[in-house]
């Protein structure tokens, strides 16, 4: 488990300058990314003290106006780019939150359980520092006939550890319905995940013309593929939220 975690806080270390300078600099990623982060609020709602939960580079705190946020990571690359953006950050482990029990009124966690050696243990750690009722949101992996192959291929790349995997909705879910009381399960990510969300590995848009009109247009096809049944089911990703019990 030591060395599993080792070498996810390595490639977290080294990825972290990519996040910065490519991730959330191209104009049309930012667009992309503001949609995600947007999206996962709008299911969240409510108000109180935020834990950022796997935090990042903190661009959570960046698009987010008036709301009170703690950010946390376990990556120190992380978090010396987070502290630009986010006055409160904390180095930690979300399988070991360092926090005490009911400490925050909702818990966000964006692309944070795949990372975890021991997912459950990492819900278990969400449930433990929010008060009762309090409000989640996570936005995840979601292993699907799409998105199976080239997630096994892009493991084997340098912004990956061996611990990255392709989450299954139905253990996610049996996982977070032992703590929580789920009110909203939405699939997402089908044409514009791939495409504008990660140009630190793949920039297919750097060279194109009207890079922003297309982005646009990409999200809102994404919207509506996410609305038709079955075929919806086909996505890189799923957002949950809900409550404690």
């Amino acid at each position: 488990m030591v060395s599993v975690k080792h070498d996810e806080l390595k490639v977290q270390d080294e990825v972290s300058s990519y996040y910065e300078e490519v991730r959330y600099q191209r104009t049309y990623s930012r667009l992309y990314h503001r949609w995600w982060i947007e999206k996962m609020l709008s299911l969240m709602g409510g108000e109180g003290l935020i834990l950022d939960n796997g935090c990042g580079t903190g661009i959570l705190s960046e698009m987010v106006q008036g709301k009170k946020i703690v950010g946390m990571d376990y990556s120190q690359g992380m978090l010396d780019r987070a502290r630009k953006r986010l006055k409160d950050c904390i180095r930690g482990d979300s399988e070991s939150l360092p926090f005490r029990e009911k400490s925050f009124d909702a818990v966000f966690a964006r692309s944070l359980l795949h990372h975890l050696p021991r997912p459950e243990q990492g819900i278990a750690e969400m449930a433990r520092v929010l008060k009762d009722g309090g409000r989640f949101v996570i936005a995840d992996t979601h292993k699907s006939i799409v998105s199976l192959l080239p997630r096994s291929i892009a493991k084997k790349g340098k912004h990956f550890s061996s611990e990255h995997k392709d989450l299954s909705l139905s253990e996610l879910r049996a996982r977070l319905e032992e703590k929580f009381e789920i009110e909203s399960l939405c699939y997402f990510g089908y044409i514009a995940y791939p495409l504008l969300g990660f140009p630190d590995l793949v920039d297919f848009f750097r060279y194109l013309p009207f890079r922003i009109t297309i982005a646009r247009w990409l999200i809102r096809l994404d919207g509506w593929i996410s609305k038709i049944p079955l075929v919806n089911r086909l996505s890189w990703g799923v957002m949950i939220a809900g409550r404690k019990r």
